[in-house]
């Protein structure tokens, strides 16, 4: 076989320089072009190729073979582009073609393609009417405009394009798999799953179907089946970001630390990761001994997991590292109270200039301490308790005014989630704590943050019971008021929102409602939270099942309100 490459080589080579040398005495020779055009292109040298195919075009427009070589070398060149990342290349490459041959369908779809990639959803769908404005009954059109659909949050139109694409086509395979991905946005999971089994019957080594039906299976609770699946994927597409990512969100899940951290760190070459990686020019601390050295640790993602992920902060200090810290403008003063002696300062643009002066020895983004700091159950429960802390004086200040409102002790609760994805199926509507409320001799305090009127009048209406809301405190916009009003409370009863990082953070007793199917972080089962030892969780049995868990909950709250009686 090693002969036989060889030996081909060498008829590329032989073949490469004929044209080479026909084309310096005649440049314009149209057959030379093409062939050298060819050669390059079976050599995986696209863009070289795309350039003697574009010299072909001018020469001879009017000859079919030239346009489809032109057409297909333009279309390996944009693979290999976007591929890299390299998006930009890929689209503009894509327009230069539609400007020379815009009756090219594939052209068109594979730019509504490259700008979907790229996060250019809305372009991709004007893109994806013009081709479908060339050739509505070819399943290619239909397909990217349901990516695109996809892309700008809009799964219900997605499936109605996609189905075109697949009743043109039954076993169009990227319809099908994109299919799947507008079903699992739906919680459409065993429609999900029907869609890729029959992908994955006829291919089986397609990737994204693997972790698409990953995705599916984590979604009717079969992790195991779910890891199987993304491990599948991986192996066929060893550097399928997405696959990884996933694959650590299972293995958190199921309590595997060491490995889901590890699997974790592909979260920077996801294309939807909301966070992006602060190019510090100081090497990754990679655990080696601090004692002595000055490390600048950076947060990501929202301000919850910006508290949450705060939590192996004091490893570093205990540790003997100097810290440097960056961090959300709203959180600087609670972490400089919280992390004695540490440099803490706002994250910007470019960074302030009291990191560039601290002599940094390491950095890392705050995410990546667990790969050091938890990576096992025993980590945790070894963590402190309260890591945290609000300030003294506006903390007493609330609790005097809280005291004037009513007889404690005093519960904060939380009825609704803000995420964007899981909201609805994580949030309990108000009208279920009724029996809750209504409980005697104690007050309580609304901790919820948006508009809350609504729901706090219907309530007085129909119990006639006031929950306090503190119109002065803005949780979205002044970090120090809320810890502050959080830990004001004796109890917090919350819904999975960032109420419940602030309230376990401070070791404040929280007793958390869950979803059916929970975020990675609470883990596949029991009562105990490994991120904070103050938290108690009730799960939910059955999807929007909260009667049970209220029930549960109802009875734990009579108890400890007699416990403090």
């Amino acid at each position: 076989m090693v002969n036989e490459n060889k030996a081909l080589d060498a008829q590329f080579n032989e073949a490469e320089i004929l044209a080479q040398k026909i084309l310096a005495r005649k440049p314009d020779n149209l057959d030379a072009l093409n062939g050298l055009g060819l050669i390059l292109m079976q050599r995986q040298r696209f863009g070289e190729a795309l350039e003697q195919f574009k010299r072909a075009l001018k020469v001879g427009v009017d000859c079919k073979d030239t346009r489809d070589n032109f057409v297909r070398s333009l279309v390996l060149f944009a693979k290999e582009s976007w591929k890299t990342g390299a998006y930009d290349n890929a689209a503009s490459a894509l327009r230069s073609g539609i400007s020379s041959l815009p009756e090219r369908l594939e052209l068109h779809c594979h730019l509504s393609f490259v700008l979907s990639e790229s996060g250019k959803h809305d372009e991709a769908l004007i893109v994806s009417d013009q081709a479908l404005s060339l050739n509505n009954e070819h399943p290619h059109p239909h397909d990217v405009k349901g990516l695109a659909l996809l892309g700008l949050g809009r799964p219900k139109d997605a499936l109605e394009s996609l189905q075109c694409a697949i009743t043109i086509d039954p076993n169009f395979v990227t319809a099908l798999v994109n299919m799947s991905s507008a079903l699992l946005e739906l919680n459409l999971n065993e429609a999900a799953i029907e869609h890729l089994e029959h992908v994955l019957k006829q291919n089986p080594n397609n990737a994204q179907a693997l972790n698409n039906m990953g995705l599916a299976l984590a979604g009717r609770v079969m992790y195991p089946e779910a890891e199987q699946n993304l491990r599948a994927a991986i192996v066929k597409a060893p550097n399928f970001a997405e696959a990884h990512f996933n694959l650590s969100r299972i293995l958190l899940m199921q309590g595997f630390y060491e490995e889901g951290w590890r699997e974790n760190e592909w979260r920077w070459k996801c294309r939807d990761f909301p966070s992006t990686w602060r190019d510090f020019p100081y090497p990754r601390w990679r655990g080696e001994a601090l004692k002595g050295k000055t490390i600048l640790v950076w947060s990501e993602q929202g301000i919850g997991d910006e508290i949450m992920f705060a939590s192996p902060i004091s490893d570093l200090l205990v540790d003997g590292a100097k810290l440097v810290l960056e961090c959300g403008e709203r959180l600087v003063p609670l972490f400089s109270r919280s992390f004695k002696g540490a440099i803490v300062v706002a994250r910007q643009n470019p960074p302030d200039k009291l990191i560039r002066e601290a002599q940094v020895d390491y950095q890392i983004p705050m995410a990546s301490l667990c790969t050091y700091y938890r990576n096992t159950k025993e980590s945790f429960h070894q963590a402190p308790t309260r890591y945290l802390t609000a300030d003294p004086g506006r903390l007493s200040e609330l609790r005097s005014r809280y005291m004037g409102s009513g007889k404690g002790p005093f519960i904060g609760i939380c009825w609704r989630s803000g995420n964007p994805i899981a909201g609805m199926e994580r949030s309990a509507p108000l009208e279920q704590w009724d029996e809750i409320i209504s409980q005697p001799n104690c007050k309580f305090v609304s901790l919820q943050y948006g508009e809350v009127e609504t729901d706090l009048t219907a309530l007085r209406n129909r119990l006639g019971i006031e929950v306090f809301h503190d119109k002065k405190i803005k949780p979205l916009m002044n970090a120090e008021d809320w810890f502050a009003q959080v830990a004001a409370m004796d109890l917090v009863i919350s819904v999975d929102n960032s109420t419940i990082q602030v309230s376990g953070s401070q070791g404040i007793p929280t007793w958390t409602l869950l979803n059916v199917l929970p975020e990675w972080r609470f883990g596949m089962e029991g009562c105990g939270h490994d991120w904070h030892s103050s938290v108690v969780v009730y799960r939910q049995v059955a999807r929007g099942d909260w009667q049970s868990v209220f029930k549960t909950l109802l009875a734990d709250l009579q108890n400890w309100l007699h416990s403090r009686s």
